[in-house]
């Protein structure tokens, strides 16, 4: 069976592909299975800098298949069901939390349910104009997965958080941006390249200190202020220690004596 999650890589960006467009890229079990084996690719791509999750067709993710659980004519007894729906769900939750490198989602046309909580699985969202965003659960009879609760809640806060998921409520782009459910909003036709430029502007940085500071800064989210000092001091000595600080300033003078030699036009 062909895989409808799919990763590969271009350069320094390694791209994880949902590929159910015929389904708007919904959820069913098939997507579960494979979105471990992309994420796990991912994960262990040494070459990959960066990496951008996307979907093809109309919808980056339009949730979980609904025809698909419409058809099931009894209920699964609840270990099937863990092992075939939950299990695989808290491993792709783990899995981006554990990734060592910048995650970026390019969000286009529906991120609804499931969809948008593989969204707000990586660190930076960038929408496209009219993109559609909502968490529908509770009006079908279900409740957010993939870390959604905790991820949503640290980006719009815990009001925003239960105004969205009390009501199932959609919102466009402008209101994702104005909330911060998204960090930036740009023309469909623009998507790609905006994400693309921004990922390689973060692969121009070093790549042992972005995985640093993801790591702190997550684990910071569930710390006290002395443990997140503690987490950040942490980082600065394996940063220190792996050498890169001395060549990364002595780059950075080189570019501004650089910077200052160059002629003014006038």
């Amino acid at each position: 069976m062909a895989r409808v999650v799919l990763y590969h890589r271009e350069g320094p960006i390694g791209y994880i592909t949902l590929n159910r467009p015929h389904a708007l890229n919904a959820v069913n079990e098939q997507w579960l299975k494979d979105m471990v084996w992309a994420a796990t690719r991912a994960h262990k791509d040494k070459k990959a800098q960066v990496i951008v999750v996307r979907g093809v067709g109309r919808a980056f993710c339009a949730g979980a298949d609904i025809k698909e659980g419409a058809q099931e004519k009894k209920a699964r007894p609840l270990p099937d069901y863990w092992a075939r729906r939950l299990a695989p769900q808290e491993t792709i939750a783990r899995t981006f939390r554990d990734m060592d490198k910048p995650i970026i989602a390019q969000v286009h046309g529906y991120a609804l349910g499931s969809g948008l909580e593989l969204a707000l699985l990586a660190d930076i969202r960038i929408a496209a104009e009219g993109t559609i965003f909502g968490f529908p659960e509770v009006s079908v009879g279900a409740t957010v997965t993939l870390s959604g609760l905790y991820n949503l809640v640290r980006n719009v806060g815990l009001g925003k958080a239960l105004e969205l998921l009390y009501t199932a409520q959609t919102i466009d782009a402008q209101e994702a941006l104005r909330i911060g459910l998204v960090n930036r909003v740009t023309p469909q036709e623009e998507l790609e390249e905006t994400v693309r430029s921004l990922a390689l502007r973060i692969c121009q940085n070093y790549g042992f200190e972005l995985f640093l500071t993801r790591r702190a800064l997550f684990n910071a989210l569930d710390a006290g202020f002395e443990g997140a000092l503690l987490l950040e001091s942490n980082s600065a000595v394996l940063s220190y220690a792996a050498g890169t600080r001395r060549q990364g300033m002595a780059k950075a003078l080189q570019r501004i004596r650089d910077k200052k030699a160059k002629p003014t036009e006038g």
